[in-house]
């Protein structure tokens, strides 16, 4: 799953079960013309993604993940890095 990871888009995990981070969610993906991914912490994909990429003491439902090949930037941490990602979607 990492090897797959590392030659793909960029990957947001959200809370599908929350209004607004679904909206947040599709915000970034329309923001960024479809190059950020969005997957949902509960979906059968953000499962097996959450299972590959985290350890448990890294808390994945806590807060928004972006996944950059094998690197993960969660919740506040991830906003420039979400930012820098929306305009290179928008440039691409």
């Amino acid at each position: 799953m990492l090897a797959e990871m590392e030659h793909s888009r960029p990957i947001l995990l959200f809370d599908n079960d929350c209004g607004v981070c679904s909206r947040f969610a599709r915000l970034v993906m329309r923001g960024s013309k479809n190059w950020v991914e969005t997957v949902g912490l509960t979906t059968s994909r953000g499962l097996r993604i959450k299972n590959d990429f985290f350890e448990a003491r890294d808390r994945p439902d806590e807060m928004f993940w972006l996944l950059i090949r094998d690197t993960g930037f969660g919740g506040r941490c991830g906003l420039l890095p979400l930012a820098r990602e929306i305009v290179r979607g928008r440039v691409l």
